[in-house]
């Protein structure tokens, strides 16, 4: 078993306390760190964001591969993270952007 070592220090931009919760990502997704998850009502499970989503309920803490198989994550529930570092959709609209994590407690903000 690899045990991961989580470090957002230089992705954290303010004082929100990160915090993680267990998900599962849907068999066939390949999913970068911080990219913004969505749940997928067909399988039960998460996966990354398309361009068109208007709702992200976490962040990947890390990268995964779930393209054999659906795989277990410590998704991110908490943060305020640098927005450069949120792995979004090439073609997302900047307001798509910022609205993505509206009522959740992630947070993006540029760093002062």
């Amino acid at each position: 078993m690899t045990t991961q070592i989580l470090n957002y220090d230089q992705a954290v931009s303010g004082d929100t306390k990160v915090t993680h919760t267990t998900i599962t990502i849907a068999a066939g997704e390949n999913v970068e760190k911080f990219a913004p998850l969505v749940h997928d009502a067909t399988s039960g499970h998460f996966k990354a964001a398309a361009a068109d989503a208007t709702k992200a309920d976490y962040l990947s803490a890390f990268a995964v591969d779930a393209t054999t198989g659906a795989k277990a994550h410590s998704a991110i529930k908490s943060i305020t993270i640098d927005p450069a570092f949120v792995a979004y959709p090439e073609t997302m609209t900047d307001a798509k952007k910022s609205g993505l994590f509206a009522g959740t407690p992630i947070s993006t903000q540029s760093p002062a």
